[in-house]
């Protein structure tokens, strides 16, 4: 995707070959790329997988890549919206993924690779505060529900930083790199999730605040209930959202949906 289309070209070869490297990319492994651009990291991936499939929002872009790049066999670049590709096209995995995000639309290609059952490792690069709050631990500003959503589906490792200076043209902001695994089993069944985020919207909506309180009156239910869940879990009275580690959200989400009925809702 051009810089027309919020797209900032990586022109840094070091940190593409961390981008790489992290991919652990082998002879049998096949990867998806999203939004190559002019080709920096396809480059790099196609010499170590058996096959890339580069999906490229740029019209003018996709037609150029393969040529630029000399024509591999190993590579199909596809022109589509990456929101709008359907992944069940791509063949059955494990597929790696590969990808220098555009910052506008880098949080719902995220939201849309998560529940994908056929992705093993992603590495993806945000905007660096998008980056942080991905792998956030409890207790901080940037822990939130982005970090909660990830969370279900993979583990997070943070790989590299990259600067202004690494792109052209130079973004306003700092970038870093990101790295995911797969969970073989999400850690919040689809069933549950919607109660799931639920109660946690509810909670993040108003972070500043005990969450015992904004839980009763967000939710509609007597104090008295919210309390003994807290208590059956071991958090705090007094703690704050962002204070709640994951585990406790499903115990929470689990105990106040199934026990007094809370009308759920999906994450939006």
């Amino acid at each position: 995707m051009g810089a027309r289309l919020d797209q900032h070209y990586l022109v840094d070869t070091a940190v593409r070959d961390a981008i790489a490297a992290a991919a652990r990319v082998s002879a049998g492994d096949s990867v998806l790329e999203i939004g190559p651009g002019r080709g920096i990291l396809t480059a790099a991936l196609l010499p170590r997988a058996r096959a890339v499939v580069a999906v490229e929002l740029d019209g003018l872009l996709a037609a150029q890549l393969a040529a630029a790049l000399g024509g591999p066999a190993n590579l199909r670049v596809v022109n589509a919206d990456f929101l709008q590709f359907d992944l069940g096209s791509l063949g059955p995995g494990p597929w790696k993924v590969a990808a220098n995000l555009p910052y506008a639309v880098a949080t719902p290609i995220l939201q849309r690779i998560l529940p994908w059952p056929d992705w093993s490792l992603a590495v993806l690069m945000f905007q660096k505060e998008v980056a942080e709050r991905i792998a956030a631990e409890p207790g901080g500003a940037d822990y939130g529900l982005l970090t909660l959503s990830v969370a279900i589906h993979a583990t997070v490792e943070l790989v590299c930083e990259a600067s202004r200076e690494c792109f052209r043209p130079r973004p306003k902001v700092a970038s870093a790199v990101v790295l995911l695994r797969r969970r073989p089993v999400p850690l919040v069944c689809a069933c549950e999730q919607a109660a799931f985020f639920r109660v946690a919207k509810v909670a993040f909506g108003q972070r500043r605040k005990m969450a015992l309180g904004v839980l009763a009156r967000g939710l509609s239910l007597e104090k008295e209930k919210v309390a003994a869940a807290f208590a059956e879990l071991g958090i705090a009275p007094s703690a704050r959202a962002e204070e709640i580690p994951f585990e406790l959200w499903r115990g929470l989400a689990r105990s106040l949906g199934t026990q007094y009925s809370i009308p759920s809702q999906p994450e939006g």
